[in-house]
């Protein structure tokens, strides 16, 4: 991890926060997909009705409210938050949003020999790499899951779902994002820096620029000599839906 880095992400240890309530629409989709009808079942045999210890290199960096009637001390998965309609508008208008903002902030990483960003804005935190509870019937993108403070988390293989061809190194990091009512985790093999992104030094539309999953990148981020691409949480989530 760089100096700066380093600096941003203070080490600390997250203990598991329990909490109350039923599964968000986005959830119970995944689980029925790559779990079965009764996930519920499941995930309490395999442990994971209980939030996982984990090791934060940041801390919450942008926490969502928690859930009107959760009491502290209660124990399952996190409920719904009441304005979970409006999240998922807000996560398809980032890009949007992104396009007419003078600034913003992206968190640099490293995955198989490229440069790549993610929006602040959509990172919940960053983790340490751990053992993740696999799921049989899930495609080898999909390496596991966790439940991380109450909410189930499942854990993306980032250089897998893109198709990358560079030289693979160990995934040190996991970045959790929130996306349609739901956290997802992408592993990756170092962080880099965080961006302070400029409108005018940020290319968008790049169909015929980016030769890898180009419906994955939404913007070309020029940081000196180097082009570092500025990945869509909305369309990772989705092709991770549809595969």
């Amino acid at each position: 991890m760089s100096s700066n880095l380093e600096n941003y992400f203070k080490d600390s240890v997250s203990l598991p926060e329990a909490h109350a309530g039923s599964f968000t629409e986005a959830e119970r989709t995944f689980l029925t997909r790559y779990v079965g009808a009764d996930f519920e079942s499941v995930l309490a045999r395999e442990g994971l009705s209980r939030p996982s210890a984990v090791t934060s290199v940041t801390g919450p960096l942008s926490p969502a409210p928690a859930p009107a009637g959760t009491a502290k001390g209660d124990v399952g998965f996190l409920a719904p938050a009441p304005a979970e309609a409006r999240a998922l508008s807000e996560d398809a208008a980032l890009e949007e949003q992104l396009r007419q903002a003078g600034e913003f902030k992206l968190v640099g990483f490293r995955l198989a020999g490229q440069e790549l960003a993610l929006p602040i804005a959509q990172v919940q935190e960053v983790l340490r790499a751990m053992p993740v509870t696999r799921l049989p019937a899930a495609p080898p993108h999909v390496k596991g899951m966790l439940n991380l403070r109450g909410r189930v988390t499942p854990m993306i293989d980032l250089a897998g779902l893109m198709e990358l061809s560079g030289a693979r190194g160990e995934d040190r990091f996991i970045i959790v994002c929130r996306c349609r009512g739901m956290l997802v985790g992408l592993l990756v093999e170092a962080l880099t820096t965080m961006h302070q992104a400029r409108g005018e030094d940020v290319e968008w539309g790049l169909e015929s620029r980016v030769g890898v999953a180009s419906d994955m990148v939404s913007g070309l981020l020029k940081v000196g000599d180097m082009l570092v691409a500025i990945l869509s949480v909305d369309s990772l989530f989705q092709k991770v839906l549809k595969s």
